[in-house]
């Protein structure tokens, strides 16, 4: 621990005892939102290591003598203290800034970006669940962000296809997901089919062309995406790059997202993939980031 941390923790020390609690402890969290409950309290929902998102009642934060009030915006880092009180509700008890991401307050595409994320963690997150990976996910990602001058929407593309993929829906892209046969063996079936060499008589569909089956959570071969297309099942189209820039957003860190080229016709193709892949398994409706932010 450092000593700043220690001094921020020692004071925690300090302020807990005089309140005369029966049960209290101190954690390093992210606000994810807040909204109000009662005259002057608040319900703030904020994710942790130790104990995942959980909701607190923050009290007499709505006063303008609050000293909490400015630290528990969301997008802050924050260190803590909790209290059960009665019905085993709990309580904030007091709130030290650690990281408040201030290039990110400055900026409306960044605010945008991190509006998207919340969101999407305070609707697919349960509470309670202890989580220590999702919370550093998070943390790094908002560091990231706030280090960086540039603004993708590919951000958010990579971003939700993590954060599904911790929340157990990690799209499956090394063989089909109903026959099983492996990704090298689609990807020269495509190859083959696409070639000049392929007689000018045959058809666009001729083409061994391969998609995603998204009740089945991954790519489909040919043969089998024409047979859910069939009965009626919801599949996308899609080629070798997409599939291949869908595992590269999964697999790697933001530094190297935020360097990945892809124009403007071959990131829309990926996006949507995203994009449906998110409707499909949140169930919800979400704005399309794509629309709304800008991509370089």
């Amino acid at each position: 621990m450092q000593w700043r941390d220690l001094a921020l923790y020692l004071r925690f020390l300090g302020s807990l005892r005089s309140l005369g609690m029966t049960w209290c402890m101190c954690m390093y969290g992210i606000v994810l939102s807040r909204h109000d409950f009662r005259e002057s309290d608040q319900i703030i929902s904020i994710l942790t290591a130790e104990k995942g998102k959980q909701e607190y009642i923050a009290r007499g934060v709505k006063k303008i003598v609050s000293k909490n009030t400015a630290h528990l915006e969301p997008c802050s880092l924050v260190l803590f203290g909790i209290a059960e009180g009665k019905q085993g509700i709990s309580y904030l008890t007091n709130v030290q800034p650690v990281e408040q991401f201030f290039s990110i307050r400055a900026s409306l595409s960044k605010l945008h970006i991190v509006g998207y994320c919340l969101d999407a963690l305070v609707s697919t997150i349960k509470d309670g669940e202890e989580d220590s990976d999702m919370y550093f996910f998070v943390l790094d990602f908002l560091r990231f962000l706030n280090a960086t001058e540039e603004v993708r929407s590919l951000f958010l593309d990579g971003f939700f296809i993590q954060l599904f993929s911790r929340l157990g829906y990690t799209p499956i892209l090394d063989a089909c997901v109903v026959c099983k046969k492996s990704y090298k063996d689609i990807g020269s079936e495509y190859l083959r089919s696409s070639q000049p060499s392929v007689p000018s008589t045959m058809s666009q569909n001729a083409i061994q062309h391969l998609g995603f089956y998204f009740a089945g959570g991954g790519i489909a071969c040919a043969t089998c995406l024409r047979t859910k297309q069939t009965i009626g099942e919801q599949t996308l189209l899609c080629g070798l790059k997409e599939i291949n820039s869908l595992a590269f957003l999964l697999r790697s860190g933001w530094n190297d997202i935020l360097t990945y080229s892809l124009d403007m016709e071959e990131y829309g193709k990926v996006h949507r993939l995203i994009y449906e892949f998110v409707l499909y398994h949140s169930e919800q409706t979400w704005d399309d980031w794509g629309r709304l932010i800008s991509h370089d």
